[in-house]
Order: C-alpha cells, then sequence, then structure tokens
C-alpha cells in the first residue's frame, strides 16, 4: 500500500498566523510541500486554511445549488418528481453547510429570491404566491405548541391537519366535497352534451345545470342515475352514462377528488368498482360495447397522466378541459379551506 503523498502538503502556524517554513522530508524520500497563506486545503467539503475560507465557500457553493436547480428545473421530471428532486438532490447542497458557514439573514433573503425567480421563470411558482401556513389545530398542537388540542373541528376526530381539511374530514364529505366533485362532473357533462348537440349554448360550469337525461338521434346522456339492472350491483350509479349512438358504444363516466398520493389507486379502484356494471350493461342494451372513465383530479388540482388518453375516448379535446377542471378544483378547494377556518376551534 502507497501513501498519497502528493496530495499532502504542510501547513505551518506560529502565534495564529501562516509561517513560511520549508518542506518536511520523512524517512522515505518524499518531500511534502508547505502551503502558503493564499492556499487552502480541502477538509469534509469545506475550503479551510488557518481557519474556513467561508467567502469562497459561499460562491462555491451557491454555483453548485443553482447548477443543480436549473438541471433539475430544465428536465422532463413530472412536478412532483421535480419536488423530490428539489428536496433530495438540490437543497441537501446548502443544508450541509449550515452550521458551518455563518450565513447572513441577507445572504438567504438574496438566495430565496433568486431560486422564486428561477423557478417563476420555469412556471414552476407563481410570482403571487403567498408561504402563510395554515394555521390547522394540527399547525398549532406541534409546530406553534400553543397548548392546542389537535381535535378536527368539524367532525372531531384526531389530526386536524390540511390534508384532513381538504379531503378527508367525514363532517364535509357529503357537503363540501359533494359540491366540488360536482363542479367537475358539470364542466364534463357539459362538454358531451355540446359535442352530441344536446344543449344549444355553453354556460359558465358553476351555472349550468345537467338535466336527468339528455337524448337524440346521436346520443344519449345520463346524470346521476341509478341503472336498474337484472343482477342486484350496488356500484350502479356513475356519475354519467353516455350512450354514443354513432359508435354503438357505452362510456360509464365517474369523477373522483382524492389526495394527491393516492391519485393512482383512485383510478385503478374507480374501473374496478364498475368491472361488474360495464358487463351487465353490455348485456342489456343489445350487447354495445362498455368502457369505464375514471376522471381523477386531486384535491391539490394534480392529474395522472391518464387523464388526456381518458378524455380522447370520450372525444374531447384534453388540454383546455383538463386546465378547467383543474381551476375548478382549485378554487374550491381553497373555499373549503377559508370556510373551514370559519368555524370555531
Amino acid at each position: 500500500m502507497e501513501l498519497g503523498t502528493d496530495k499532502c502538503a504542510i501547513l505551518h502556524v506560529e502565534r495564529g498566523r501562516v509561517a513560511n517554513s520549508e518542506g518536511v522530508d520523512l524517512s522515505m524520500p518524499v518531500n511534502l510541500r508547505t502551503l502558503s497563506e493564499a492556499e487552502t486545503y480541502r477538509y469534509l467539503g469545506m475550503s479551510q486554511n488557518i481557519g474556513i475560507d467561508e467567502t469562497g465557500m459561499k460562491q462555491s457553493v451557491c454555483d453548485v445549488f443553482y447548477a443543480r436547480l436549473t438541471k433539475v428545473l430544465n428536465s422532463l421530471l413530472s412536478g412532483v418528481n421535480k419536488a423530490h428532486a428539489y428536496n433530495g438532490w438540490v437543497m441537501p447542497v446548502l443544508m450541509y453547510t449550515f452550521g458551518i458557514l455563518r450565513w447572513t439573514q441577507t445572504e438567504l433573503n438574496a438566495l430565496d429570491r433568486k431560486v422564486r425567480t428561477t423557478m417563476t421563470s420555469h412556471r414552476m411558482h407563481h410570482p403571487r404566491s403567498s408561504d402563510q401556513v395554515i394555521k390547522t389545530n394540527n399547525y398549532r398542537r406541534y409546530i406553534l405548541k400553543d397548548g392546542t388540542v389537535d381535535i378536527c373541528r368539524a367532525c372531531r376526530h384526531p389530526g386536524e391537519s390540511l390534508r384532513h381539511v381538504i379531503s378527508g374530514c367525514s363532517a364535509l364529505s357529503n357537503s363540501e366535497y359533494l359540491q366540488r366533485h360536482n363542479l367537475v362532473a358539470r364542466i364534463l357533462h357539459q362538454e358531451l352534451a355540446l359535442k352530441y348537440g344536446l344543449v344549444d349554448r355553453k354556460l359558465p360550469y358553476y351555472k349550468y345545470l345537467p338535466e336527468a337525461v339528455l337524448e337524440n338521434d346521436r346520443a344519449r346522456l345520463y346524470w346521476d342515475r341509478a341503472i336498474i339492472t337484472d343482477r342486484t350491483i350496488l356500484a350502479n350509479k356513475p356519475d354519467i352514462v353516455l350512450m354514443d349512438r354513432a359508435q354503438s358504444r357505452i362510456f360509464l363516466v365517474d369523477i373522483t377528488i382524492p389526495y394527491d398520493e393516492n391519485l393512482v389507486k383512485a383510478e385503478t379502484d374507480k374501473q374496478t368498482k364498475y368491472l361488474d356494471l360495464a358487463h351487465e350493461v353490455t348485456d342489456m342494451w343489445g350487447g354495445l360495447p362498455t368502457e369505464i372513465i375514471p376522471v381523477v383530479v386531486s384535491a391539490n388540482g394534480l392529474i395522472p397522466v391518464s387523464l388526456s388518453g381518458h378524455l380522447r375516448q370520450l372525444g374531447l379535446r384534453g388540454g383546455p378541459l383538463q386546465v378547467q377542471m383543474q381551476k375548478a378544483v382549485l378554487l374550491d378547494t381553497a373555499r373549503i379551506v377559508r370556510r373551514f377556518l370559519s368555524l370555531s376551534p
């Protein structure tokens, strides 16, 4: 085994100052050179001499941090995976230096401004967004530690987190969550009605009131209606049922608005839920093939990659329609949070 003496050097310090000295001769035929006052060595990633070269290290850290941030934002990763990459690959560059380098509040504010500007230019951060925290009982209990009991003020179950408020409170499921769900269903129902000439003009989605049954020679469209089958099936009431006479096909459309992490599971559950109904409808309605169309938008406006394909199956343009559904969900989620926080804790 050989000692890597080419990477070694001597730093001679007298009374707190770097002093000039000759190199050190070892027993082996090797001479270790001496570091000058202007030179540094690296220890655990930090450039040092007598102390740490903070100015140089801060600039070096910032350069690496911005380079990684830009690389992530320019990648083809989804929004969720970009957030994971930012937390797991970009931020550790800075976090490693906390407690070692003395960052001033002015320097941190400058970093924050540049990060926000960079993310805004890559359409990952809205310039008017707010970082204010929603003061749920969970936040007050564990972050503010003001003695608040972490009980939901609506359903009285433990754990009043923001996630619970926007998608998990049983007291809101048949009122607030149902209204948000129906807004998305109205958007989709009106688009189908317009496509098949079942309505004459387009209304704002919040003013549109679907009729239980719309029919012409091209299609029949049901809204929130149970399908009576020969065999008892519990899941017999999809949000929208479309019989396309031109294509000789039937579509069972059901909308769900889960929390972000349940996006894929919710889609799979919907397809499984209506499988028996699809078979029964095919048998009852002249053998027409029946397709199950799950429409999933999370409570925070996320959508699965499969949504555009499902909308194309219905003959609808995915892009503008997806944006409209996302906007409706986000606006109503914000309304739910505001109304919830107005309740007495």
